[in-house]
């Protein structure tokens, strides 16, 4: 690149002396720049020694990767007079929590610490199985097992003497009387992986044996690689976005169970298209059996009702959208699983021609329309007024419906940060790495739930729903009844027929 762009006559400085030539020719292979100077000198350079005018020549930087490719690290052994040490490094392509339980089972040192032909615990228990267990050690600071070299030699006694939980981890260690090593095992995290790095150290006059065998003492990490299972960072990373972007869909329905038995309807009225169109296959599953559970003991369970959803007709009539955004909806709405909307829709001609719609954009010949902004806003309102609660409780709201399948209201929150924020909150919570917050106590009186429950449905259609609850092993609700008469009545009902089905 420099040579295509100096010309002869270029001014160039001498980055040794100073002096500043003019180039008169250029040789190749090797590249050199003839100069004269003002003293009629002559000089031949390359083009590292010389600052050339009107060209930036830029350091030249070696870029190492973080993890090397054969993922191995720092590897030296030293010995001065009466200490030895040496240190060996790895990178393990898994987790500190894997990693960590391995290096902590003794009893597999063996296959991959070089030196250590069987490891054994230093307890006292009553029974014989349990001396040689590890599963009965307690494993703490002071905790002392034995080794066994793989020589001649008889058993020495370990001691463990740090345990910092998926950090460090260390330990005693002897493979002859006279010299007595000190074994560091420390963890460190990386952007894809771990590091661990072995640290052996010994000091006195027969520090010297610990530098036997290094050739095979530097290749332990080698080995413990073969033993560690892997993790591939690039699928979990892919995974978690899957999970943020793709939240639990319940069908519109506020729990899985009403999903379940609301398809269960579904496929008893004969509607089984709609149980084909289930895009998750475990409840689609759940459905069939449920259908071949009811036509058997001809059971069926109560028709739930969506959360938070409103008919397409209602839509429609609430406000005056033309006959190409109704049929949008329509799609919109079988597409994503709700086939009941579509089938109850009141208009031939739309319903007609929404199915053929939809059956077009499943060939892939036609896209998929986008939902009118008139049906976003019918379908949900807001949870709450924004000022009314802080966002603390906002969030948790928004977490506690998201978890119970009310993914519409997460969606259609309009503070950005806020929402995001819960989807955040919810993924780790699904990890496990967080534990879900309570749900923000509400601003409706007690009185006016309990009277809303009370009047939703009578006696008898408790009784029938208990009953078909306790057939269906769900026996929560019965036995937390108040009503001793009530309570007895539905499990009798419950043993009656199961009685009868046998």
């Amino acid at each position: 690149m420099i040579l295509n762009r100096v010309k002869v006559g270029t001014n160039c400085t001498v980055k040794t002396t100073g002096q500043t030539g003019t180039v008169k020719q250029i040789y190749f292979y090797p590249t050199k720049y003839e100069l004269e100077f003002s003293d009629g000198k002559i000089g031949h350079y390359s083009s590292k020694d010389l600052d050339i005018d009107g060209v930036t020549q830029p350091s030249v930087n070696l870029k190492l990767p973080e993890i090397p490719i054969d993922n191995v690290g720092e590897v030296w052994s030293s010995w001065i007079p009466f200490i030895s040490e040496s240190v060996v490094e790895h990178h393990f392509t898994t987790t500190k929590a894997i990693l960590w339980k391995t290096i902590t089972s003794l009893e597999i040192y063996n296959i991959w610490f070089h030196g250590i032909q069987r490891a054994l615990p230093i307890i006292k228990k009553d029974r014989y199985v349990h001396k040689f267990s590890f599963a009965e050690m307690k494993m703490a600071p002071g905790a002392y097992f034995k080794c066994r070299p793989s020589t001649l030699a008889p058993w020495f006694q370990c001691r463990i003497l740090t345990i910092e939980k998926e950090q460090k981890f260390s330990f005693t260690f002897k493979t002859n009387p006279l010299d007595k090593q000190l074994i560091e095992l420390e963890i460190k995290e990386s952007s894809n992986g771990v590091w661990l790095k072995c640290r052996r150290t010994s000091k006195g006059p027969f520090s010297l044996l610990s530098q036997f065998g290094w050739q095979k003492k530097s290749r332990i990490l080698k080995q413990l690689e073969t033993i560690v299972p892997k993790v591939d960072f690039k699928k979990a990373d892919t995974k978690e976005e899957t999970l943020s972007a793709q939240e639990p869909n319940f069908g519109g329905f506020s729990s899985r169970k009403d999903y379940i038995d609301y398809g269960i309807n579904m496929g008893m009225e004969g509607n089984i298209d709609y149980v084909n169109s289930i895009p998750e296959k475990p409840i689609r599953g759940m459905v069939k059996a449920g259908i071949v559970k009811a036509k058997r003991t001809g059971i069926i369970p109560s028709l739930p009702e969506k959360s938070g959803t409103t008919s397409v007709d209602s839509q429609v009539m609430s406000s005056n959208i033309s006959k190409e955004d109704s049929i949008a909806i329509l799609v919109n709405k079988g597409l994503d699983g709700d086939m009941d909307a579509v089938n109850n829709h009141k208009d031939r001609v739309e319903r007609a021609k929404a199915k053929a719609m939809m059956v077009k954009i499943k060939r892939g010949t036609l896209e998929r329309p986008p939902m009118p902004s008139i049906a976003e806003n019918s379908v949900s309102a807001p949870i709450h007024q924004s000022g009314s609660i802080s966002k603390d409780d906002m969030i948790a709201i928004l977490v506690n419906k998201g978890l119970d399948g009310d993914m519409d209201a997460v969606n259609s929150h309009k503070d950005r940060i806020e929402r995001a924020k819960a989807k955040a909150m919810m993924v780790k919570i699904k990890r496990g790495t967080l534990e879900r917050p309570p749900m923000p106590v509400s601003s409706t009186p007690a009185s006016a739930k309990t009277d809303s429950n009370s009047t939703s449905e009578t006696r008898e259609q408790q009784m029938e729903r208990l009953i078909n609850e306790g057939l269906d092993g769900n026996m929560d609700e019965i036995n937390s009844l108040d009503d001793r008469v009530l309570r007895g009545k539905v499990k009798a009902a419950i043993v009656k027929t199961k009685r009868a089905v046998k």
